[in-house]
């Protein structure tokens, strides 16, 4: 027969389990964001150089294509490969993918299938005025196959893009939307980039997303540089000009020395005050915050000026 428990003995069991429990300081603190940040110098480079990407993509396809054809990257984040899923949909995209050769990666293409047919009409020499599409039609041999050839102008100018930071990427094949879901793992943090592409009168979009170990060194590699970007010489001259333009407050300061307490109080303007310092007394040149310099008043064009003897070096209090 079961055994039955009064309050007490139901209190002390609660008592004895929140004792064995693990300490709440002792717990791990988890930082969901960290993986997926980009920081606003990260995204200052990668903005600047997207737009020379989207600009040299645009162009390339507009002298293929005979048409004007122009893209905009409209955004780049880091997240979670399902998190990405979500906002794509795969019934309406054309997928493909790339190959890194170091590290060896891969990236996902993802391209509103909108975009499609304005392409493959004009690389098949239509005119540049699209006719309306009557709707989702499947995907042929023949669009496959120019589309191979559009992706492989991406993954060209996308190279580019990236040479500088030593990453080179080959074009594959075509993703069946079937495979999307197991083309990164889904708790993968990826790196996507999204572009906004006008065809004549049509408008859509084109995602590119990175693998974790790309995107990793890419965003490392930018701090590298950030962190290790010097001005050239003529940059670096024309900042000492300007600066040495600029006016800093300064003070030249003598020695501490006694006065009569009488001789403070009467004090006027043009009335001179014996220091009882001999004239070599070098005084204190400085700024605030700044260098100081042991220095001997001078006269320069009826200015008062200083000349500067030796930097001065603060002894330590005498104890």
């Amino acid at each position: 027969m079961a055994e039955e428990l009064d309050q007490n003995a139901i209190t002390n069991m609660f008592r004895a389990a929140a004792a064995a429990a693990v300490p709440e300081a002792s717990l791990p603190v988890v930082n969901f964001s960290k993986r997926g940040s980009i920081s606003a110098e990260q995204m200052q480079m990668l903005v600047s150089i997207n737009q020379v990407f989207s600009q040299s993509l645009g162009i390339t396809l507009s002298a293929r294509l005979g048409a004007p054809v122009t893209l905009a990257m409209v955004a780049a984040e880091r997240s979670l490969y399902h998190n990405l899923l979500d906002q794509i949909d795969l019934d309406a995209t054309y997928l493909a993918q790339s190959r890194f050769k170091s590290p060896d990666a891969r990236a996902l293409f993802a391209m509103d299938m909108p975009l499609v047919e304005p392409l493959v009409h004009l690389a098949l020499g239509g005119l540049t005025q699209i006719p309306k599409s009557s709707g989702n039609r499947e995907i042929t041999q023949i669009d496959v196959a120019i589309m191979e050839v559009v992706m492989g102008i991406v993954c060209t100018e996308m190279n580019m893009m990236w040479a500088p930071f030593g990453l080179q990427a080959a074009y594959e094949s075509r993703v069946l939307p079937i495979h999307a879901r197991r083309f990164f793992p889904q708790s993968e943090y990826v790196m996507s980039f999204t572009y906004e592409i006008h065809i004549g009168d049509r408008a859509g979009a084109l995602q590119i997303a990175l693998a974790t170990v790309i995107a990793s060194s890419l965003l490392r590699d930018m701090d590298r540089r950030d962190t290790d970007r010097t001005q050239p010489a003529s940059t670096r001259r024309l900042l000492q000009d300007r600066i040495g333009d600029l006016g800093v407050r300064s003070t030249l300061r003598l020695p501490p020395f006694k006065i009569m307490a009488s001789e403070l109080l009467n004090l006027r303007p043009g009335m001179l005050l014996e220091s009882k310092l001999p004239t070599s007394t070098p005084c204190l040149l400085g700024m605030p915050h700044g260098p100081a310099w042991e220095a001997l008043p001078m006269l320069s064009d009826e200015r008062i000026a200083a000349k500067l003897v030796r930097p001065y070096i603060p002894s330590f209090p005498k104890r």
